[in-house]
């Protein structure tokens, strides 16, 4: 007896598992997802100020360390920083100005979202967002004095790639790139 019972409530749980939904057609293809960088940092040799960059990414220095190329080659992305001191307050805000400029040309009329982020060492810094973007991100820092700091992330992968697929590398170079700005500072 025990043994027909047994075989009535396993049909009767199949039966209840064909609910008639359309389960039976394939999902949509998923997209593959890049494995991310760690969040691990470093200081940047070379570099005019202290800047820290991602352990795993390669990073170039040219022109007395005044421009800065972090490389993340399994996003196939870049961030180009570069270091503008100024000897003037003029010559500050014009370096200010110019960086400002060049963010808004770079955005092509895209929306953007502005974030501030204050650094240990007496910066202060506007990141610009347009996700899904070429330059999906972009900054610019100054100390008030005598520095301008900016940047902009190329991220080649964004052009031809559903968005959905790059939003977590999207996210883990925002994550660098907030890391960076927050730890701007000088050499003791």
């Amino acid at each position: 007896m025990s043994r027909i019972v047994f075989c009535i409530i396993a049909a009767a749980g199949m039966l209840c598992s064909c609910t008639g939904a359309d389960d039976s057609t394939p999902r949509r293809r998923g997209y593959p997802r890049l494995p991310l960088y760690d969040s691990c940092y470093a200081r940047v040799d070379g570099a005019a100020l202290h800047l820290e960059a991602n352990c795993g990414a390669d990073v170039t220095t040219d022109s007395a360390g005044r421009w800065i190329t972090v490389r993340y080659p399994l996003y196939d992305a870049a961030l180009y920083v570069t270091v503008t001191p100024a000897a003037t307050a003029e010559a500050l805000q014009a370096a200010i100005d110019n960086r400002r400029e060049r963010i808004r040309l770079n955005l092509g009329g895209r929306e953007a979202t502005t974030s501030h982020i204050s650094s240990d060492g007496g910066f202060e810094a506007a990141l610009v967002e347009a996700p899904g973007a070429g330059m999906p991100l972009q900054f610019v820092a100054t100390d008030g004095s005598g520095y301008v700091v900016s940047g902009a992330l190329q991220l080649n992968a964004a052009s031809g790639s559903a968005y959905d697929s790059i939003r977590p590398v999207e996210a883990a170079l925002r994550r660098d790139i907030v890391h960076t700005l927050s730890r701007l500072g000088f050499d003791d």
